[in-house]
């Protein structure tokens, strides 16, 4: 029952989003139904999930697949993208898909009552689009409008939507119900999905996907040593990576509370130290 509430859980999320995250939600449910029955530890041998809810078992299954897909075809990609690069064009990269995150913070700044940061976004995007180069430059900072980080997940968190239980998705990584729900918004406001649907040309399409795959490369491979470092110094992989990834969620506990004190809107601080740790499992 707990397996079939999950699945329809993930069903109804995924049904707002199209073009290229569509295809990836399949694939993650797809993979659901694969693993969700069959539950094995990194060295292949079968989990013991007397101990273990349901769902517990259904994670580090999950876990496992995103473990040796990653070792087995991102990590192998990343690594011969990062021979081929230097730092540079790493740097040109990430600032390019940094500036394709703007539109959606101006609008979770305006859904938060933001008005000066949602200008702040708006004013970077236009800013870093043109005199930046389409963004490979950060122009906008040298002008004093420094990158306000924000996200439809902090927004929920903000009107009091519940996080929910902890989900490890394939591909993606570890989750919530209220995480997927942000990500769908997110997927709306990205300039590369409206690429990806207002066209009927493949090879935008292609060009869509392609960008797509090199942000996440681009990002795995800018987070190599971090990855490592993290993994050597894990007794259990999976629990390190849950742990790590609620505990820096703590920081949405106090946005329901502290708005509904306040009776207003007010600023919070969304530069967080550790925002390219969370995108690299989400």
């Amino acid at each position: 029952m707990l397996n079939k509430n999950i699945n329809c859980l993930i069903i109804r999320t995924t049904s707002i989003l199209q073009g290229e995250y569509m295809i990836k939600i399949k694939l993650m449910l797809a993979s659901f139904l694969l693993l969700a029955a069959c539950a094995t530890n990194p060295d292949g041998s079968k989990l013991d999930t007397s101990n273990e809810t349901t769902l517990e078992a259904y994670n580090r299954a999950m876990f496992n697949f995103n473990y040796q897909l990653d070792k087995k075809v991102i990590y192998p990609v990343a690594k011969g993208y990062k021979k081929v690069t230097n730092q540079f064009v790493r740097d040109r990269v990430t600032s390019l898909f940094n500036n394709l995150d703007e539109p959606s913070y101006f609008i979770n700044d305006l859904l938060q009552g933001e008005i000066k940061d949602s200008g702040i976004s708006l004013g970077r995007f236009l800013i870093n689009s043109t005199l930046g180069l389409f963004g490979t430059f950060d122009v906008a900072s040298g002008w004093g409008l420094e990158r306000k980080k924000n996200s439809f997940d902090e927004t929920l968190a903000k009107y009091c939507v519940p996080d929910g239980p902890f989900i490890m998705m394939p591909v993606l990584g570890p989750s919530t119900p209220r995480s997927l729900v942000g990500l769908g918004g997110e997927a709306y406001t990205s300039p590369l999905f409206w690429a990806f649907i207002d066209t009927d040309d493949a090879w935008v399409d292609i060009g869509v996907a392609g960008a797509t795959a090199l942000k996440y490369i681009n990002l795995r491979a800018e987070n190599e040593f971090l990855l490592q470092s993290l993994e050597d110094g894990s007794v259990d992989y999976y629990m390190t990576i849950k742990s790590s990834w609620l505990q820096n969620r703590q920081k949405y506990e106090s946005l329901c509370t502290k708005a509904s004190d306040e009776g207003a809107s007010p600023s919070y601080d969304f530069d967080f130290g550790y925002d390219e740790f969370d995108e690299e499992f989400e």
